[in-house]
């Protein structure tokens, strides 16, 4: 009886978790850019923090996660007045030793898809100042999409829970209007183009209230115009005022200026190129016209994303999203075909309705010597349609609205393989190449990325 009593109290002292310690010294080791605070920062832990064991598993993936180190490694040991180096308190020390990655990268971007094909050069901080800052300066010029875009990344200012972003987007874009699909199997056929030309400048200042769990507000504004609009058919019904020789601008030249309010729940994990854990997000953005928006609309948006491991080295990834506008500008409109519908064209679908769903199975091919190929099974879905086509400050193509068409017209899905190569030295997709079927247009399209592809 008294050995039986013995065993069960064993067994609950077992099951109880360990009293936690106090962290009276933290060592940062091996680091040769990154600042020791920065480093205790990514691993979220300062003297004086409570302490248990179990810690060390997150502080590892919490630091491989960040992209700044190719090794990471972490212990504990006692803490005392006669430990060397000296602590003043009983607790313990935690050691942290890391392994900087080469952090910046020039490159040049060679890409083909549908409808735009071109080439551009970059530059890539991704450790500024040894803070774990961002910084991207990027140009382009293509068929389709030539742009300029600058972004620097604060993940926290002054090792605070605040953090912030300036950047600026400065883009000239050739865009192919497509008739509105009537029918489920319907493959929408270029109507309209325009030059539209979309100078844009936002700055964003958010909290991490606690862990992942990030509120913020984004400030921006935008010039926009448009040029050279030509009609791409002959048939008068379907351009707007059935005028062939001379179409309309498909929505009105401005000042596009609007704030927008974002909640995120980011808990996801990336050890050495695979994902785990799971992002929710969503946003509210609205025009200001108080601030000299010459637009009014809204737009609310909803995105989820799940990761998990599968086996060592696979990788099984699910997106979806949910976006509602109201009287939304052209420029704010909601798109899908090309990357974001792989074996379509680009923006073949447009409209204030979006939902989509992605499912993508990747798997390692070969590793040698730090550059990593991995494969990829894709399935691709979306249904965008315009709710309402009934804003003044838009040109909409005749049978815009959804009440136009059949209820599946708007459904497309697509199913496709592709291949991503990456450097671990410096965690970057180098290459990605996808070949996307389009099940209700049954049409092959391949997508090419080379360079800074991300």
């Amino acid at each position: 009886m008294r050995v039986a009593l013995v065993s069960i109290a064993i067994a609950l002292a077992a099951a109880r978790p360990a009293a936690a310690d106090t962290i009276r010294s933290i060592v940062v080791e091996g680091n040769t850019k990154t600042t020791a605070p920065t480093v205790e920062l990514i691993a979220k832990i300062e003297v004086g923090d409570d302490w248990t064991i179990d810690m060390l598993e997150r502080i590892k993936a919490d630091l491989v996660s960040s992209g700044l180190f190719k090794d990471v490694n972490a212990f504990s040991e006692p803490c005392g007045p006669t430990s060397i180096p000296k602590c003043n308190d009983a607790g313990v020390r935690v050691h942290i030793t890391v392994k900087d990655k080469h952090s910046w990268v020039i490159a040049p971007a060679f890409y083909n898809q549908p409808t735009n094909t071109g080439g551009g050069v970059g530059f890539g901080e991704n450790n500024l100042f040894g803070e774990n800052q961002k910084l991207l300066l990027y140009g382009q010029v293509a068929t389709g999409d030539s742009f300029f875009i600058g972004a620097w990344v604060i993940p926290a200012i002054a090792g605070s829970r605040f953090y912030a972003q300036l950047d600026t987007y400065l883009k000239t874009s050739r865009v192919i209007e497509y008739a509105p699909p009537k029918n489920y199997t319907d493959d929408p056929q270029a109507v309209r183009q325009t030059r539209m030309n979309y100078l844009n400048g936002g700055f964003k200042l958010g909290v991490e209230l606690f862990h992942g769990l990030k509120l913020d507000a984004r400030l921006r504004g935008a010039w926009v115009s448009y040029q050279d609009t030509k009609a791409l058919t002959i048939d008068p019904t379907t351009i707007p005022g059935g005028d062939v020789d001379n179409p309309p601008a498909p929505g009105k030249e401005g000042w596009d200026v609007s704030n927008e309010l974002g909640l995120t729940l980011d808990r996801r994990a990336n050890w050495y190129g695979i994902q785990s854990g799971y992002k929710y997000s969503t946003a509210f953005e609205y025009a200001i016209p108080k601030l000299g928006s010459d637009f009014h609309y809204y737009v609310w948006s909803l995105s989820l994303f799940k990761a998990v491991q599968v086996l060592e080295r696979h990788n099984l990834i699910a997106k979806a999203g949910v976006n509602i506008g109201h009287d939304l500008p052209f420029q704010q409109e909601l798109t899908m075909g090309g990357t974001s519908m792989r074996g379509y064209i680009n923006n073949q679908f447009r409209g204030d309705l979006r939902v989509t769903a992605n499912i993508e199975y990747s798997v390692p091919l070969f590793t040698l010597f730090g550059l990593s190929v991995r494969g990829l099974g894709f399935f691709d879905s979306g249904y965008t349609t315009f709710q309402h086509a009934t804003n003044d400050e838009r040109s909409y193509l005749p049978n815009a609205a959804r009440g136009d068409s059949t209820t599946l017209a708007p459904f497309r899905n697509s199913v496709g393989v592709g291949t991503r190569l990456y450097l671990r030295q410096i965690v970057l997709p180098l290459l990605g190449l996808d070949f996307g079927y389009g099940l209700e247009a049954r049409d092959l399209q391949v997508y090419l990325a080379i360079g800074l592809t991300d």
